[in-house]
């Protein structure tokens, strides 16, 4: 128990800097008297004085080489297992461990990290999805070299969420068995909304409108139109209710790890192009849908057999906020399940976690 590994607590920012204000400051004087550690900190591209900030007021640290800083000027929006493994890739720790810019890590963290990893050979730390909030499913701890040999997070996954479950399942695939942190007092953050997590990503900023259809009770189809004239449209289905009118689902008691889920797992994509009275869909094999606008902010698609599809364009900003969050997770959420399913332990090829960083 005398021995101290060298611990690298990695945090990515952009533009979180009124998260990180009170999170970094803290969490370096509640674990500075554990001496071998240090704390990489990647700025991902703000644009609200991270710099200035980092210069004026931790620079100190930085000189004692307790803080690592990165900048790289490179990304236009936020990428989160990229910009996790730049950060990871600058660590010189014998443990990397990822900690969100609205987490405190707790008194004493540090500490706690050696005496797991000490005492556990073949573990990673992480948190209980079932029994702790979604706010801290972020951090992952986890030996630098297991890091290397399931090649980080992995960078096929652009959207928000999933990113965490699926290196966990993957250092599973390894042998490494998980170490629940459970201890409250290590489990604090800044409170915020959805809204401000997925604020930075890709698709945030390039969905140009989004439309839904109700099905039924338990399926919608939705339309994202993106900016740069792509579209995807899929079946949206609530797993609970979905087939719930047949005869074999009515005793059922079945409990669902998601709420939703995308209709066999796949969209209908393509490019899409506006007229003055319509939206055209081609798809990927050159097939065209038609949908004509109307004066009240829908689309109707009309069929042979004279049927209506009316699509109706969602804009109170709550929804929007959900359905973009939909979007964002259910692809990533795709591609872990796949990465599961096929027993892929090594992600991103050769090259991953590269930046020009200053």
């Amino acid at each position: 128990m005398n021995k101290k590994l060298k611990i690298s607590f990695c945090t990515v920012c952009m533009n979180r800097l009124h998260h990180i204000r009170e999170t970094l400051p803290k969490n370096i004087t509640d674990n500075i008297s554990y001496k071998n550690l240090e704390f990489v900190v990647l700025n991902y591209n703000s644009k609200d004085g991270l710099d200035e900030w980092i210069n004026a007021e931790m620079s100190g640290y930085i000189q004692q080489g307790i803080l690592k800083y990165f900048t790289t000027k490179e990304p236009n929006s936020f990428l989160r297992s990229h910009s996790k493994n730049v950060a990871a890739k600058q660590a010189t720790g014998d443990i990397i461990c990822n900690v969100d810019a609205d987490n405190f890590i707790g008194n004493g963290f540090a500490q706690y990290v050696n005496n797991v990893f000490c005492n556990n050979q073949n573990c990673y730390a992480a948190v209980d999805r079932k029994k702790t909030s979604a706010d801290f499913y972020g951090r992952i701890c986890l030996r630098k070299e297991d890091f290397w040999k399931i090649n980080g997070y992995d960078e096929s996954m652009v959207g928000y969420g999933f990113e965490d479950y699926d290196l966990w399942n993957r250092l599973e695939m390894i042998g490494r068995k998980a170490f629940y942190i459970d201890d409250p007092k290590y489990l604090k953050s800044v409170e915020h909304g959805d809204d401000e997590r997925i604020e930075n990503e890709s698709n945030t900023k390039d969905i140009f409108k989004i439309y839904i259809h109700y099905l039924n009770h338990a399926v919608s189809e939705l339309l994202y139109l993106f900016k740069n004239k792509k579209f995807y449209l899929g079946k949206v289905v609530i797993n609970k209710l979905y087939n719930s009118e047949s005869i074999d689902n009515l005793f059922q008691n079945k409990n669902f790890e998601h709420y939703n889920s995308l209709l066999n797992n796949s969209w209908l994509q393509g490019e899409w192009k506006k007229t003055p009275d319509k939206i055209i869909l081609e798809d990927e094999s050159g097939c065209t849908i038609e949908l004509v606008l109307t004066d009240k902010k829908s689309l109707i698609k009309k069929t042979k057999h004279r049927t209506i599809t009316e699509y109706f364009e969602i804009e109170k900003k709550s929804q929007l906020s959900e359905l973009i969050m939909f979007f964002s997770q259910i692809n990533n959420r795709i591609i872990m399940e796949k990465n599961k399913k096929h027993k892929i332990i090594k992600v991103n090829g050769d090259s991953f976690g590269n930046a020009s960083l200053i």
